[in-house]
């Protein structure tokens, strides 16, 4: 019974001896998995320091070049504000010589068309005017080829005067334009004015 005894004593420490190597294997297996474990561990600390140096960096980056852009922004908005303001004087300053220059020429052709058409009136009236003294010379030849009498051939001019200052004044002349072309006085030219 001893020996059983001591067989189970035995067996039960060989039992407690593989237990124990296994606990210890198990326990070394621990260890390798935690000393991994921590291992991972610290990659992933450095990874992760790693990634928000990265991202601190590029922030800072993303800042630096979002206030080169507002700067390059606000240069090339001067820069556009300055070439329009520059093209709209140079614009100005175009427009205003041409006009300057056109304007010279309209105003002297102006001036020109003033004045011949001054002069056209003017001519019309002494045409009209010769006209009249070609008509009462002719007048006055065809009494003297009749044979008629001085008192005839002046009562025939003033009959001629009335006659035309009756014409002129229908066209519309005033009463001292009438006196002047025809050679009368303003008094005459009413008298007759007031009979039309």
């Amino acid at each position: 019974m001893m020996l059983g005894i001591l067989f189970v004593l035995i067996a039960a420490d060989i039992f407690l001896i593989i237990a124990f190597f296994r606990l210890q294997r198990q326990q070394s297996a621990h260890h390798e998995i935690v000393r991994e474990l921590t291992e991972e561990r610290s990659m992933l600390i450095d990874l992760r320091t790693q990634i928000r140096s990265e991202l601190a960096d590029a922030q800072h980056k993303i800042r630096v070049m979002k206030d080169q852009m507002q700067v390059l922004a606000t240069e090339v908005e001067q820069e556009i504000r300055h070439g329009l303001s520059g093209i709209s004087a140079e614009a100005e300053k175009i427009i205003s010589s041409v006009s300057q220059k056109l304007d010279a020429p309209m105003i002297a052709l102006g001036e020109k068309q003033r004045f011949i058409a001054q002069l056209a009136r003017d001519t019309k009236n002494e045409r009209e005017l010769l006209a009249r003294l070609v008509a009462r010379s002719e007048n006055v030849a065809r009494l003297l080829k009749a044979g008629g009498s001085w008192e005839d051939i002046v009562d025939e001019i003033q009959a001629r005067r009335y006659e035309d200052i009756r014409a002129m004044l229908s066209r519309g002349h005033s009463v001292d334009t009438v006196a002047s072309e025809l050679g009368v006085s303003e008094q005459e030219v009413r008298i007759v004015s007031g009979t039309i």
